[in-house]
């Protein structure tokens, strides 16, 4: 019975996939309530059961993993970002969301790209180190 109403069991999303449906995960890695990896874990399974990884990330769904961020927001982190422009982006303009761009009153001025899983942003080596643009999503 568990697996009819366990949603963590609900892993084959191909026929809402299918049909053109998209889905954005986000989770803070400092959650002290649900780990980060509980949705890595499911986000790798779902792709696996929905097509492949590849196929997924391509047409249906990403992922983004928020250092610092505790549930849902706050923390020592960069926790204001705009995941529902995204996803409207990817549905009417066909732009999926490599990265979203995260600010926050933790740290004043600073912004960081977070990027889609599996990538990270990584410092280009030049520029400002304050700002998304001096990083890349690898």
């Amino acid at each position: 019975m568990d697996r009819l109403t366990n949603t963590a069991y609900w892993t084959n999303l191909s026929s809402y996939f299918g049909r053109g449906g998209k889905m954005l995960f986000y989770h803070g890695v400092s959650d002290p309530w649900f780990s980060a990896f509980d949705t890595v874990n499911y986000y790798e399974r779902m792709a696996a059961d929905s097509g492949g990884m590849e196929l997924v990330r391509e047409k249906s769904s990403r992922a983004f993993l928020v250092p610092g961020m505790g549930h849902c927001s706050s923390g020592a982190t960069l926790d204001r970002f705009d995941l529902l422009s995204a996803v409207v982006d990817w549905v009417e303009d066909g732009k999926a969301p490599d990265l979203v761009v995260a600010t926050g009153p933790a740290f004043p001025g600073r912004s960081r790209p977070l990027c889609a899983y599996p990538q990270r942003a990584q410092y280009k080596g030049q520029g400002d180190p304050e700002s998304a643009a001096s990083f890349e999503c690898k």
